[in-house]
């Protein structure tokens, strides 16, 4: 397993978008501190009151994981996409699967291999916006907060992953990567709709439509929780994610919810599986 994730690596640094991402990301992480120390400063959060301050710095916090998400999202697509049917058509795969390794084993080392380097740069991004918030305004983050977010938020691009790296067993690879960005941009786009929705009735037609997108792609759901836990779950959540017109976060997915994600992940890596087992290469 450990040769799989060295060689992923090494794929990953052979192509020119991973540099373009990672220069893009540095220079986020730059302009994001220097937007939260500018907002820190005399003529931001100084001469607010505590409680505004908390706020404020919240929403900084929630502002900036958005954005980040995208980041996530879009390193899991470019480095993904072409995972199986990339390789097969640049004959690397035939070369690799000759080994004498079952095709499922060898599927499940490319996701993990994938997999380890998507949540190291994950990771990398949440704790550095995390560290910045809190240098830059104070805001308090205790540990178990921190943990519980991180985890949640990692746990997003991989269930990405999951699907992606299904989607190159069928689809060629710009193909794949098409439709594996429309289905997270649309549920996205219902995320940010579901959050405009708590300021009128909803119609239970419409409630059920957000549940069912969030079946189909619970990506964004997940997203939601892990806000929801690193703002302090119920003590200080409905402070920054409750009145943020489509950042707002209508309803927090429960731990059934996310026993379900686990499932769907589980599925969506046994249908890879599977189909990368009686794929003519």
């Amino acid at each position: 397993m450990t040769a799989y994730i060295w060689a992923t690596f090494r794929e990953l640094t052979r192509k020119r978008v991973f540099l373009v991402t990672l220069i893009l990301t540095g220079l986020f992480l730059i302009l994001f501190a220097i937007g939260a120390r500018e907002l820190a400063g005399s003529t931001g959060l100084a001469g607010s009151s505590a409680a505004e301050r908390l706020l404020n710095s919240m929403v900084l916090l929630v502002l900036g994981l958005f954005f980040a998400q995208f980041l996530a999202a879009f390193f899991v697509l470019f480095s993904a996409m072409g995972t199986v049917t990339g390789e097969q058509e640049s004959g690397l795969l035939l070369a690799v699967a000759a080994r004498p390794v079952s095709r499922w084993r060898l599927y499940l080392a490319k996701w993990l291999g994938h997999a380890v380097w998507i949540v190291a740069y994950s990771a990398i991004l949440f704790t550095s916006l995390a560290w910045t918030v809190h240098i830059m305004t104070g805001l308090p983050l205790l540990a178990a907060d921190l943990a519980r977010g991180l985890g949640l938020f990692l746990w997003m691009p991989l269930l990405l992953l999951s699907l992606t790296m299904l989607g190159s067993v069928y689809l060629p690879m710009l193909g794949n990567g098409i439709c594996a960005a429309l289905l997270y941009g649309f549920s996205l786009f219902t995320g940010l709709v579901e959050g405009i929705s708590i300021y009128g009735d909803t119609h239970p037609a419409v409630q059920k439509f957000f549940f069912l997108t969030g079946l189909l792609l619970p990506t964004d759901s997940v997203y939601k929780r892990s806000l929801y836990e690193l703002v302090g779950g119920a003590d200080w959540a409905g402070l920054a994610v409750s009145d943020m017109g489509p950042f707002s976060v209508a309803s927090v997915p429960s731990n059934a919810y996310l026993l379900y994600t686990a499932g769907y992940a589980a599925v969506l890596l046994l249908l890879g599986c599977r189909a990368f087992s009686r794929k003519d290469l």
